[in-house]
């Protein structure tokens, strides 16, 4: 008793609000046939949200609704013709035939006013500063003014326009990074049943430090990398419960040599019961930011400002051009103990090619063509090889309260630990194969919550495993969170507008790997040691403006 129950169309307009009987029950009556959007809460719950539910002429549809602390649902049950009319076809020619009811069967014009142009327009616009590589699978400019706005055209296609003006302070010029999202909504007998394929296309450019790369470019302007990134993306339902991800996209990397690569993907999500659910996840080379972040309480919007200026990771080898790629094979199983608890159980494989690793120290012993100079920090770009791993994972996530939540993962990964035997100073290979394989168990620990009174929302992890190994991040495509290295902070406050601006302002901070743990030295015969980094120290912050 007492949940609010909001009614929304398919262009997200609130179309009716009711609250539950005391035994728990709503209803609408009087809909226009169209696909809608439910959602309903309570406090200490979950919100549950269904999309695409449909309502035929003739027709009421039941809905079963599951408010949890941990996972809500809305289950479409059955569907029903309406209740006989009481009007007979007798007494419908009677009304046709008198003088003084005739004009009901008159026509009136429509005074509906046609579909705007643009509709559900919102946008986010930030500025961010830091030190420190921003992204977990590839490079960040340290300035940058990045911006995204989403909108609706028609009523049916769906545009969403990013993009990230940054400034690379090592080379003193900019880097720009813009992408276009299109997707259409499906029309069946006039309704909205759901969204035809996703399409990407991302654009990306930065320069080299202007002396490092006239020496690389033998004498000449400093080289430019580019990216240009196709992405098609689509949902297939296989039966109750069953929903397939899949997808491919298609990157041109050029950095002095041009590298055309294809990457396919696929996801499997199984609702096996109430409490149980399966997951299955596949992607060959490298798997778009969308299969890593599913479920994003910020939206799209952030999604797109927090990822588009991931460059890939370039590196050098034997003076060649090479992009890190990796093969990669996981699987979930997820149950909800009760309303508040939820274990989980993961593993995955994993085969990276040409993996790339940042370095410090004394990297000049190397030759230009192996050390690249990285494009956003003070650090190098040192291409280690290719190597193949496993991981299993246990979780168990709790929540604490009605904004609070914590979670407890253990595991087993494959790390990367140094022999111990000096390498031969200058020499890449000595260098590569000092680094063994090796599997280590850790535990992370993490925190989630809302702090009362002013709103601000703040994250904190920590792992505990043997730091005399590195563990290389892998990001799970079937889990809401991947264990971070090190320590890790995440803070984002609401700064109160008094009037001046609609929206809403926040502040935002990123600190990752702030005790720069899993590091690896590497001392050479001559005394010079070399660092690498698998999870670079990284402190990012900015404002974020909603609208």
């Amino acid at each position: 008793m007492g949940a609010t129950v909001l009614l929304f169309n398919r262009l997200e307009k609130l179309v009716q609000k009711a609250v539950t009987n005391e035994r728990g029950q709503f209803g609408f009556d009087n809909l226009v046939p169209d696909a809608y959007i439910l959602r309903v809460s309570l406090n200490s719950f979950v919100p549950a949200v269904r999309e695409g539910i449909l309502v035929q002429p003739g027709m009421r549809s039941f809905l079963n609704i599951n408010l949890a602390s941990v996972l809500s649902s809305v289950e479409f049950v059955y569907a029903t013709p309406h209740a006989p009319r009481l009007l007979s076809d007798d007494w419908r020619w009677v009304l046709r035939s008198s003088m003084s009811t005739r004009p009901v069967l008159r026509f009136l014009p429509s005074t509906s006013r046609p579909e705007s142009v643009f509709s559900n327009t919102r946008g986010m616009v930030r500025v961010s500063a830091g030190d420190g590589a921003g992204a977990v699978s590839g490079n960040q400019p340290d300035l940058g003014t990045a911006f995204a706005v989403a909108t609706s055209m028609y009523g049916v296609n769906n545009v969403q326009v990013s993009g990230n003006l940054g400034y690379v302070s090592r080379a003193g010029m900019p880097a720009a990074s813009f992408r276009t999202r299109y997707s259409r909504d499906s029309i069946a007998n006039g309704l909205a049943v759901g969204n035809s394929p996703e399409v990407q296309l991302t654009v990306r450019q930065t320069f080299l430090p202007t002396r490092t790369g006239a020496v690389m470019n033998g004498g000449g302007s400093a080289p430019s990398l580019g990216t240009m990134t196709g992405l098609v993306l689509d949902h297939a339902k296989l039966g109750d419960g069953v929903e397939l991800t899949y997808g491919a996209q298609l990157e041109s990397v050029t950095f002095f040599d041009r590298l055309n690569l294809i990457s396919p993907f696929a996801r499997l999500d199984v609702e096996i019961s109430k409490k149980d659910s399966l997951k299955v996840a596949w992607s060959s080379g490298a798997a778009p930011e969308e299969m890593f972040n599913h479920v994003q309480a910020s939206g799209d919007l952030q999604q797109d400002i927090s990822t588009l200026s991931a460059f890939p990771r370039v590196s050098m080898r034997d003076g060649r051009t090479h992009v890190q790629r990796m093969n990669q094979l996981e699987a979930s199983l997820s149950r909800d103990i009760d309303t508040k608890t939820k274990v989980s159980l993961a593993a995955y494989y994993e085969d990276v090619a040409n993996a790339a690793l940042s370095a410090i120290g004394d990297t000049s012993d190397y030759a230009t063509g192996e050390m690249l100079p990285d494009l956003f920090t003070r650090s190098s770009i040192f291409n280690i090889g290719s190597y193949q791993r496993r991981g299993l994972m246990a979780s168990v996530d709790r929540r604490l309260g009605e904004h609070w939540s914590a979670q407890v993962a253990f595991g087993n990964s494959g790390t990367l630990q140094p022999r111990g035997d000096l390498i031969d100073s200058g020499n890449p290979e000595s260098l590569r194969g000092a680094l063994r394989h090796t599997q280590r168990s850790w535990t992370n620990f993490r925190v989630a919550g809302v702090a009362p009174g002013a709103g601000t929302r703040f994250s904190a992890s920590y792992m505990m495993t043997d730091y005399r190994a590195a563990l290389p991040a892998h990001r799970y495509m079937t889990q809401r969170q991947s264990p971070d290295l090190g320590l890790n902070l995440q803070v984002r406050q609401p700064i109160p507008s008094f009037g001046i601006w609609s929206g809403r302002v926040e502040a935002v901070a990123e600190l990752r790997n702030l005790l720069q743990q899993g590091y690896l030295p590497l001392t050479g015969t001559n005394g010079r040691r070399v660092v690498l980094l698998p999870s670079p120290r990284t402190v990012r912050g900015g404002l974020a403006f909603i609208f």
